[in-house]
């Protein structure tokens, strides 16, 4: 190992509760040692990439996720936004896991055009089109070097255009879209397919904008056509996770 990997080692195992919590918890559908080898492929891929825009702890909170959704009932894993397909990498690997299909949605040309302005703990931050920007080829390369890339499914295009076609039964969704929009039309089309039961996360919990979407009762109301639902912000991840009703 690398002295740049040895340093990266230490500050990503500051995470080791999350780590520990995860080897430990018998409620995964996966013995100790699926756990283990799945917790040490996970940090081979951080290892394996430059200035990764994800916490491992969100991606452990969202493995978990994956791993709890029953196997008897239909559904698909949804990852909307998956920029290099870093994450979309460590998701397969559990999606295989899980025998779930991982569909990932994302426009493969970054952020789409917008005139959104948001705040970051207090500060102002804008997405400008184009952020975020990889090719599909990119991201299968990325998988198929590190993840599971049998275990996917793309989608490719702007989620205006993809969703209002899209059918399938949704287990759990990952949401890395920045955008209030993109979240909005996100929601829209995949909440009515979410099984009882499933969870959606949004890892944009950091950004104010999204925040308020997410506890807005009207939103959910008139643009959902249901009661809003308990939003759960796990401020160790920044992750939002939201759970439909049974």
């Amino acid at each position: 190992m690398c002295v740049k990997n040895i340093l990266r080692f230490f500050k990503t195992w500051r995470y080791w509760d999350a780590c520990i919590a995860f080897l430990r918890d018998k409620s995964l559908g996966i013995s100790f040692w699926q756990r283990f080898a799945l917790l040490k492929d996970l940090y081979s891929i951080t290892f394996a990439f430059d200035d990764i825009p994800h916490y491992q702890r969100q991606i452990l909170d969202f493995v978990k996720a994956i791993l709890r959704a029953p196997r008897d009932k239909p559904g698909v894993v949804i990852e909307a936004g998956c920029f290099r397909g870093v994450s979309t990498a460590k998701f397969s690997l559990a999606a295989k896991l899980a025998a779930k299909q991982l569909v990932v949605l994302d426009s493969f040309q970054g952020i789409p055009p917008n005139k959104e302005k948001h705040e970051i703990y207090s500060k102002s931050v804008t997405f400008d089109e184009g952020d975020y920007a990889a090719s599909l080829d990119e991201v299968k390369k990325n998988i198929s070097d590190y993840g599971d890339i049998d275990s996917c499914r793309f989608v490719a295009g702007w989620f205006d255009d993809t969703l209002p076609d899209f059918t399938d039964p949704v287990a759990v969704v990952y949401l890395d879209v920045d955008l209030v929009s993109s979240t909005t039309t996100c929601l829209k089309y995949l909440w009515p397919l979410l099984e009882p039961g499933g969870v959606v996360m949004s890892q944009d919990g950091h950004l104010t904008r999204i925040k308020e979407l997410f506890n807005d009762e009207n939103f959910w109301r008139d643009e959902i056509g249901c009661e809003a639902p308990v939003v759960t912000y796990i401020r160790a991840t920044q992750l939002l996770s939201v759970r439909k009703p049974v």
